[in-house]
């Protein structure tokens, strides 16, 4: 990420299958969360009910299907992730693979190109900027996200970044909060 003279930075970095498939677990992980917790108190529920009607064998014997058949479909979700990243990085060529933001100091959005596309995003059309440990989420629409990767990033240009976004947007820039370590 490099600053220029016109006081916006930008971005260039190429979209791998790593971090697309990171940023779907993120956006997913409550569903994951709430599945989990599904099997576990489904779990729960039978080795009680078994085990107050005495019938311990029989839990032995069916605890696999109460709960593996609900384990194989939780890892099923995570490895769908896993196809659907891939498959979409697949899917580009190696131009639109390769991504160049610039975000402006002052300015009403933020231009991305890709591949022979161009595309300007008014911050007003901005759902909400999301940061993470490792890259940033920028919502357009409920369905429409994009990534935007920290590694992208000069480590220096991380705090005018955020300072872009908290001036641009406000309460929906949900990013981290940063320490300093000087006192």
């Amino acid at each position: 990420m490099n600053t220029n003279d016109a006081g916006s930075i930008t971005a260039d970095f190429k979209i791998d299958r790593g971090d697309l498939f990171r940023a779907y677990l993120e956006v997913a992980k409550w569903r994951l969360r709430i599945g989990a917790c599904l099997i576990l108190l489904l779990a729960i529920g039978d080795c009680y009910f078994f085990v107050l009607i005495g019938e311990r064998e029989i839990l032995l014997q069916t605890f696999p299907l109460f709960v593996g058949v609900p384990l194989v479909a939780l890892t099923g979700q995570v490895l769908r992730l896993r196809a659907s990243s891939g498959k979409y990085v697949s899917g580009l060529t190696q131009s639109q693979r390769q991504l160049h933001y610039v975000f402006p100091a002052s300015g009403d959005g933020y231009n991305v190109t890709f591949g022979e596309s161009f595309t300007h995003t008014a911050w007003n059309d901005v759902r909400q900027v999301v940061e993470k440990s490792r890259f940033f989420l920028i919502y357009r629409n409920r369905f429409e996200i994009g990534l935007l990767p920290k590694r992208a990033f000069d480590p220096n240009d991380i705090p005018t970044f955020r300072r872009i976004l908290r001036s641009t947007l406000g309460e929906r820039a949900k990013l981290q909060q940063t320490t300093s370590l000087l006192y």
